[in-house]
């Protein structure tokens, strides 16, 4: 068991005081109503174990860090309604009858709502308005958080321990309630849920293990560095982050720190962090060419600013799509890419596959970048839980720059320019994922672009 624990200096009386102390403020604070239910009967019970302060118990002190954490995703990962049209419609109706299912349920509420799974003493959590919100990834569950079971960090193997110590990054002591964790510092900690295997031991979510391939790891660049810095990527390769004071007291002043973690937590969700992760470059084109040649095209498409594959997480949900054309007189001509596998479509799989995923949503004949998972039948499923194997797999590695190569057959044209386009989108989830849930269609975001100008001679 590896813990990073370490306890409160000042003694016995000190630990006294601040234990009667926190057991006030906390039974005071928790949330009320939460519901949980275990697997037979299904019926709501009393909640159990230890008690989470509310994040709004942290404003008082940290406002600025309170609020970036209630517009994160972290605040918001129970209420997401992704997560919640899978978790009641697909997983949550089957833990009645199925001891699988069950532990499905339970391993999702395991990190998309911590707090509420340790206090009902891991049963299983049912969706409540009222408290959605804060049975999330709440400041207290995060800041008690002294280990991890085993030898590594996976499948919400975390080690909490609520009290009035607070476990966080900085070492310099101070006299309130901040103990320093090294654990808080490393990938490890963002591991403990962002690594996770199914019940037939698939790797279903491996950002960590990506990490670990990547260059970012070799040279020591945590998670915390990319997702907790000011705008989510490294700048001349080292992260930059605020600077300034955690905390603001009206008895005492907290000292002035060189490096403030943002509590945003930029990630696959957060536009602002997803626009630029992928760098496009057009190389070695003509300058000038013919109306009605044939001109090869590359793109170079640049994963070297993340530090995991993209996209990553929920893969068999997320995927990119590229979109490379040429403007001629206004008219818009499509390339076409120039090598495919044997077997295998523009869209990186089996026609067959890239129809049953996808089911729209998707312009014809553009290069996709996705994972595709299968069940134990061997059928393509959008449901992890369920996924027995990986299928097809055609992501960008980390720090990888893999070069796209198209056709353009260029039409006969008066015109004296051509313009060549390409971008980047990212869609989180599918059209036909979004149909069968009830989900609004997602927006393709473009992450990356770029353009070059070539000259068309009259033959």
């Amino acid at each position: 068991m590896k813990t990073f624990f370490r306890p409160p200096e000042g003694g016995i009386q000190t630990w006294v005081l601040l234990t009667v102390w926190c057991a006030f403020m906390t039974s005071a604070m928790a949330e009320p109503g939460t519901q949980v239910i275990s697997a037979k009967p299904l019926r709501a019970t009393a909640l159990q174990g230890g008690v989470f302060e509310r994040c709004e118990s942290c404003n008082g002190c940290h406002e600025n860090i309170y609020r970036e954490h209630v517009g994160s995703m972290h605040s918001q990962s129970f209420a997401n309604p992704v997560f919640l049209a899978q978790y009641t419609q697909e997983v949550l109706p089957q833990a009645r009858f199925s001891g699988d299912a069950f532990r499905d349920a339970r391993s999702c509420t395991a990190c998309h709502a911590p707090a509420a799974h340790k206090q009902s003493g891991a049963r299983l959590v049912r969706p409540d308005p009222a408290t959605a919100r804060s049975s999330s990834v709440t400041c207290d569950f995060c800041h008690t958080i002294v280990g991890f079971k085993g030898d590594e960090a996976g499948n919400a193997n975390y080690i909490v321990e609520p009290g009035p110590i607070k476990f966080g990054p900085f070492q310099t002591k101070t006299d309130q309630h901040h103990q320093y964790s090294e654990l808080q510092t490393k990938s490890e900690f963002c591991a403990i849920c962002h690594s996770v295997r199914n019940r037939y031991g698939l790797d279903i979510k491996s950002t960590y293990a990506e990490w670990q391939e990547s260059p970012h790891a070799r040279e020591g660049i945590q998670c915390q560095d990319c997702h907790m810095s000011v705008d989510g990527f490294l700048t001349e390769g080292r992260p930059v982050h605020a600077s300034g004071v955690a905390a603001f007291m009206s008895l005492g002043s907290a000292p002035q720190r060189s490096t403030l973690y943002t509590h945003r937590f930029q990630g696959a969700r957060s536009y602002s962090q997803i626009e630029g992760a992928i760098q496009l470059a057009l190389r070695d084109l003509p300058q000038a060419i013919r109306p009605g040649d044939v001109v090869p095209v590359t793109l170079l498409v640049d994963n070297s600013r993340t530090g995991h594959k993209m996209p990553s997480g929920s893969v068999e949900l997320r995927f990119l799509w590229l979109d490379v054309y040429a403007e001629i007189d206004g008219q818009r001509v499509d390339l076409v890419p120039a090598e495919l596998p044997a077997g295998y479509d523009v869209t990186g799989a089996s026609p067959e596959l890239g129809q049953q995923i996808l089911a729209g949503g998707v312009p014809d004949g553009r290069r996709i970048y996705r994972t595709i998972l299968a069940d134990r039948r061997g059928k393509p499923t959008l449901a992890s839980h369920l996924a027995k194997s990986i299928i097809f797999d055609n992501r960008l590695n980390a720090a990888e720059v893999r070069a796209e190569t198209y056709e353009l057959a260029l039409p006969a044209s008066e015109a004296s320019r051509a313009m060549i386009v390409a971008t980047m989108y990212y869609v989180p989830y599918p059209d036909s994922f979004a149909n069968r849930l009830g989900l609004p269609h997602a927006e393709p975001v473009q992450i990356a672009t770029t353009s070059k100008e070539i000259l068309l001679v009259k033959p």
